[in-house]
């Protein structure tokens, strides 16, 4: 059912009351829809097993938390920078293995500390940093 309902999707642009001929949309899914964050949870799937398997990130009790998804949203949870960094890392690098590019300009890092004025080395995430 769902090759057949992906399988079908065309689309047009239409420009100054002109429409381009109908093309067919090989990839991707539907923006809104009822099932996309559930297909592209799956999609990403080994992302969230390898960050997982890496034991990196944080725990409630033997429950793993570290990486939290929903839709094409990532939450990453760390009590430490330098494994934070190492979570970046399997994520860019099981991204290229998916074709999914992370935007470091729409990823942001939020600090809860004591020490919340010290400066902090800057993560970095596909090759830029992270403000």
């Amino acid at each position: 059912m769902l090759f057949d309902w992906y399988g079908k999707t065309f689309s047009k642009v239409k420009w100054n009351n002109c429409y381009s001929c109908l093309m067919s949309i090989r990839s991707g899914i539907r923006q809104g829809g009822i099932l996309s964050p559930l297909l592209f949870n799956i999609y990403i799937n080994s992302i969230i097993c390898a960050l997982r398997s890496s034991d990196l990130g944080c725990h409630l009790g033997n429950v793993y938390v570290g990486c939290i998804v929903y839709a094409d949203d990532i939450l990453l949870l760390s009590a430490s920078l330098l494994d934070m960094q190492k979570m970046l890392d399997i994520c860019c690098s099981h991204g290229d293995d998916l074709y999914i590019m992370f935007n470091p300009k729409k990823s942001c890092l939020f600090r809860v500390a004591k020490s919340h004025n010290e400066n902090l080395p800057n993560l970095k995430f596909n090759g830029s940093e992270i403000e």
